[in-house]
């Protein structure tokens, strides 16, 4: 019995070498058949806009149909286990933001760890938040917001957009200079919390640049402060929260990139960044990225891409246990 088992042992160890061996292979010919790219988002937002402008552009260069699987809904948990259930064969994609790793695992809770189970191996589109205010709200700075909600009899609303995300960080952030003046009112998604601005149900929110700059350019809201040291190129008339003495609330920025199931085999998770890399370098991507408000990430290596993530879940997990917020991740 013994002896048999050790043989069972060999032909799986030659087994797993012979497909180490093979990887290389499969990722030379790769894509050899259409290619599923899964997004944790409704149709319509940045992911989704990201995830079909790439896809575009990878069937324009790999000669394959991209399919687009939207999966909304827990905190990205649901696109994530679809793409758990998918093999690691480098056919199945997700394209979301950077925040599922950076943000997310602070939060939320799941029956699995995603820094393990997934890798980032490309960002795709930069993404910049902005306060934004509704016009009735008699502030218009960082400064005068603190100010008015500590004075204020009735607590000033501030919508979370969904739990975990950098909208959710950066207004318990704000709360917590207000000394409580500032309720947070949670959402399930930024358009319910976007109608409620503009109705003034609520007062504040952070968003994605691209998201809000329509609205702000055509009057309906008011944009205070960009969460940037610098300003943003899709509102450069509104300054930075670092250059107004809030160095605190400066966070790197968010993307939206392509996640991979880290058990793929190195090979093909290269062949995949390179695509990828070389679809952001084209003029025209960048072009449809700039039409849909977007702009395209600084440069750098996928050494320095990890290195960002590690860097900002490192930061808001200390941000986090000042906060005193329940359920954060040891």
């Amino acid at each position: 019995m013994q002896g048999f088992l050790a043989r069972v042992r060999s032909w799986m160890a030659a087994g797993l070498l012979g497909l180490a061996a093979l990887a290389p292979a499969l990722a030379q010919d790769w894509p050899a058949k259409p290619i599923r790219v899964i997004v944790p988002a409704p149709p319509g937002g940045i992911s989704d806009g990201v995830a079909r402008l790439l896809g575009e552009q990878l069937r324009a260069h790999l000669g394959q149909p991209v399919i687009v699987d939207n999966k909304p809904g827990g905190s990205a948990v649901v696109a994530e286990r679809a793409l758990m259930a998918a093999p690691a064969d480098g056919y199945t994609l997700m394209v979301g933001p950077s925040s599922i790793l950076s943000d997310f695992p602070l939060i939320v809770k799941t029956p699995f760890d995603p820094l393990k189970t997934f890798t980032y191996v490309s960002d795709v589109a930069s993404m910049v938040h902005v306060m934004v205010a509704n016009l009735s709200l008699p502030a218009n700075t960082v400064q005068e917001v603190i100010d008015h909600a500590k004075r204020s009899g009735n607590a000033v609303g501030i919508a979370n957009l969904s739990v975990g995300t950098r909208s959710h960080l950066l207004g318990e952030m704000l709360r917590e200079k207000s000394e409580g003046g500032i309720l947070t009112v949670p959402y399930k998604g930024s358009a319910p919390a976007m109608a409620d601005l503009i109705g003034g149900q609520v007062q504040l929110t952070f968003e994605v640049v691209s998201n809000v700059a329509p609205l702000v350019r055509s009057g309906k809201i008011k944009a205070l402060g960009v969460v940037s040291a610098d300003r943003s190129t899709l509102m450069p008339n509104v300054p930075s929260l670092g250059e107004v003495g809030y160095p605190e609330f400066v966070m790197p920025d968010a993307s939206v990139g392509v996640f991979v199931l880290s058990s793929t085999p190195e090979a093909m998770r290269e062949r995949i960044r390179t695509e990828v890399e070389r679809v952001k370098q084209s003029p025209r991507f960048r072009e449809m990225l700039a039409a849909q408000g977007l702009e395209a990430p600084r440069p750098g290596s996928y050494d320095e891409l990890q290195q960002k993530l590690a860097s900002t879940m490192e930061r808001n997990r200390v941000i986090l246990k000042r906060l005193k917020l329940p359920g954060i991740a040891e």
